[in-house]
């Protein structure tokens, strides 16, 4: 095998596991939620402190070289403010939504935040609003939307698949990973991947501490189980520290368009998961509106990849499309 094989293979390998970890994650929230019975506020604050330890180290060392595209007066801890919120947000409402959603409802859901990424680029960066006029936007744009309906119609039906209340927070989060996608290529560009992500979990692990402090029940962590504290240290290595290494290890050599295809699949994986650990399905109309999103996902894909040929050629981007929920 040359090379160049051996890294592709490589490349393929790394984003199938962080394609498993993420897979996992909706399954571990619900696990903390409806088995343990924990509060959602804190154990979010808990898995991004341990992601924030994780990143700490790389942030002193990285932290101290000017960014590589060699502007004079860049802050990375002021550039990285406003992705930070975005990213607070985008984490606090996935991480509440395991009280109103089942962990399938969830994956699918969350494929939405493909499209607001491209939408929030259409609006931000003027090289994308190409994407407007291509049919597989629209077509993908239109499918997606009639998924996520066809998941909440679905879920009415099902008790204990997906609230009113927990489709509005997965819509909410869907838009707030895709501005924090766009958030990151625009205000985090010429920094280091891991400088710029380890610098933004450091901020989001304070406000998720305080959120949990103000509407969480950290107490409850007292009567947090030995196995439940493991899966909070395991689940927060595995979405939020490694994930996004082996993810961004992916993007490097297949590149983005490539690496956000694959994580289309992510959902299977939940649920079939979550139908072994936690028995919980989806109503057929759930099924349909789910690969409704995926299959529009994979148009948007598309779209993206076409714009992406008639580029010019250029560096690799540094930053993923696609920001996947951790």
């Amino acid at each position: 095998m040359s090379h160049s094989q051996g890294s592709r293979v490589s490349a393929v390998a790394c984003l199938f596991t962080a394609m498993l970890f993420w897979g996992a994650i909706p399954i571990f929230l619900r696990y903390f939620v409806a088995d343990q019975k924990l509060d959602p506020w804190a154990v979010n604050a808990v898995r991004y402190l341990v992601a924030a330890l994780f990143w700490l180290p790389v942030v002193v060392v990285l932290g101290r070289r000017q960014p590589h595209d060699g502007a004079p007066g860049r802050n990375v801890w002021r550039d990285a403010l406003i992705p930070s919120a975005i990213n607070v947000f985008a984490q606090a409402t996935y991480g509440i939504s395991p009280l109103y959603a089942s962990a399938p409802a969830i994956g699918f859901a969350l494929r939405l935040s493909f499209l607001f990424t491209l939408l929030f680029g259409v609006l931000l960066i003027a090289e994308e609003r190409r994407l407007v006029r291509r049919r597989r936007f629209i077509a993908g744009a239109i499918l997606c939307l009639a998924g996520v309906a066809g998941m909440f119609v679905g879920g009415v039906t099902k008790a204990g698949s997906i609230t009113p209340a927990g489709m509005a927070i997965l819509v909410l989060s869907t838009i707030c990973w895709g501005g924090y996608a766009v958030s990151v290529r625009v205000c985090m560009a010429g920094y280091p991947v891991r400088l710029s992500f380890g610098v933004i979990s450091l901020y989001t692990t304070g406000g998720l501490i305080a959120l949990a402090a103000a509407f969480g029940r950290p107490s409850d962590l007292v009567q947090a189980s030995r196995i439940a504290w493991l899966a909070m240290v395991g689940s927060a290595m595995m979405g939020i520290a490694l994930g996004h290494v082996l993810y961004y290890r992916g993007i490097q050599r297949l590149g983005p368009v490539v690496s956000s295809g694959l994580l289309l699949a992510t959902p299977f994986i939940t649920y079939a998961g979550a139908a072994v650990l936690l028995r919980e399905t989806l109503t057929g109309l759930q099924v349909l509106g789910g690969l409704a999103v995926v299959g529009g996902g994979a148009l948007l894909v598309a779209a993206r990849a076409d714009l992406e040929r008639r580029r010019p050629a250029g560096p690799p981007a540094e930053a993923p499309q696609d920001a996947p929920a951790v």
